[in-house]
């Protein structure tokens, strides 16, 4: 089997995956021989004689490849591969061992995550290519997730909705940020969510004629628009350079006027709530503001009902926390009505 170990071992290498096989089997005979198998292979071997056993070792450390026995006591081998998956490890390829000519619920297996199956008396040939297949099929998942990502990351605008992406907006808005206090400007953002009254989800059609309508309010080349929420609730960031705290209010209500006409030519009733943060000092002398929270505190004010209570008090608390100013804060002064107080729109 040397030529075999060679060229798995070679190929794991090049894909930086740990050469290392953890066995489980409740049968301490199989389990030596098994495991002399393939440490003559050149692998690195961990026994466990129970689903349960093995669980707690990958607590500790990944095995890329996990071959179990069905039958155990303790947890089988669908049981562990059950509660494997179930704890998020995606990243780990098993093989399920059975006796020849044994029934197996294979769909079951499956479905509970199981890669493959091979008898216990597999020839060394075939023990080992399959091992090999499974390294390299690893390898493969993990290239495709790491070129997905790639893509994600490169990916400015959200495809749904036409705006900039999350990620976009965060890496854009914290630009801003720091041009702001560097030379001493106001920075305004605007986040605005968006629902059905009727619980529908909203379709790409009406995300992105929203989009376009808070677009089409806003300064052109000066203001822009970026999805705040890359799934879940349809929320958006208006961000507002040269605008200051007081400026917020009249530019949320041009914003409302456009989408309640937008929303009055619908059929879909719906329903929109806005939230706003601003810088809270100008110039270099000022303390930071992370991008993070000056969304945060947005969108706690975003949730809040406008009237002094628990929920006015926490946003006014992330505000002053975070030097980010908001609509009802004053210094240390608090309105008792917020100008920016959330309203319902629905469709006539």
């Amino acid at each position: 089997m040397k030529a075999d170990a060679i060229a798995t071992r070679m190929s794991v290498l090049t894909r930086a995956l740990p050469l290392r096989i953890l066995l489980v089997d409740d049968d301490e005979l199989e389990l030596e021989l098994m495991a002399d198998r393939l440490a003559s292979a050149g692998f690195e071997v961990q026994q466990a004689k129970n689903g349960e056993e093995a669980l707690s070792i990958l607590q500790s450390r990944w095995y890329p490849l996990v071959i179990t026995d069905w039958q155990m006591p303790v947890l089988d081998g669908i049981e562990f591969s059950e509660q494997l998956r179930a704890r998020g490890e995606q990243d780990t390829y098993i093989i399920m061992l059975t006796m020849r000519g044994a029934s197996i619920d294979y769909e079951r297996g499956y479905a509970s995550g199981v890669d493959d199956y091979l008898t216990k008396k597999v020839p060394d040939a075939e023990l080992v290519a399959r091992i090999n297949a499974a390294f390299n099929t690893l390898a493969l998942r993990r290239s495709l997730k790491e070129a997905r990502e790639a893509l994600e990351d490169s990916v400015t605008i959200d495809a749904v909705s036409g705006v900039f992406t999350a990620r976009e907006l965060r890496g854009r808005l914290h630009t801003e940020i720091c041009r702001a206090q560097r030379y001493g400007r106001q920075l305004t953002v605007i986040t605005v969510g968006a629902r059905s009254t009727d619980g529908v989800a909203l379709d790409g059609n009406i995300q992105r004629d929203i989009a376009q309508t808070l677009s089409g309010v806003v300064r052109a080349h000066v203001d822009w628009v970026g999805r705040l929420s890359p799934d879940g609730e349809v929320t958006f960031a208006v961000v507002l350079p040269e605008a200051g705290v007081a400026d917020g209010p009249a530019i949320k209500e041009r914003l409302l006027s456009a989408l309640t006409r937008y929303t009055q030519s619908q059929p879909l009733a719906l329903s929109f709530s806005f939230g706003l943060g601003a810088l809270e000092r100008n110039g270099p002398g000022g303390p930071s503001v992370e991008t993070s929270v000056l969304l945060d505190v947005a969108e706690h004010c975003r949730a809040c009902n406008g009237r002094v209570g628990l929920e006015q008090l926490t946003t006014v608390k992330q505000s002053v926390a975070g030097h980010v100013a908001i609509p009802c804060r004053h210094g240390y002064a608090v309105a008792s009505e917020c100008p920016l107080q959330t309203r319902n729109v629905k469709a006539v």
